[in-house]
């Protein structure tokens, strides 16, 4: 499924020369978007890491038990 999303983004950019005004548009339009939501998930990467450096040993205990929760469900979700 991964590899269909970058097949994808792939098509999109090797037709960049034949692209018309809209299509172009679009394309600019589509990186601002991902500029921004980039730059949102680089801002909460740094919030989460100050948050959990100011966790205390039984706070961040549990933080780590949710964490392992999610991913056994995530690795029972997938195959």
């Amino acid at each position: 499924m991964g590899l269909e999303a970058l097949e994808i983004v792939t098509s999109l950019i090797s037709k960049i020369g034949t692209l018309n005004l809209s299509g172009a548009l679009a394309l600019v339009g589509l990186a601002l978007i991902g500029v921004t939501v980039l730059a949102y998930i680089i801002y909460g990467l740094i919030k989460l890491g100050k948050w959990v450096t100011s966790l205390r040993a039984k706070e961040f205990s549990l933080f780590l038990l949710g964490v392992g929760v999610v991913l056994v469900v995530a690795a029972l979700i997938l195959p």
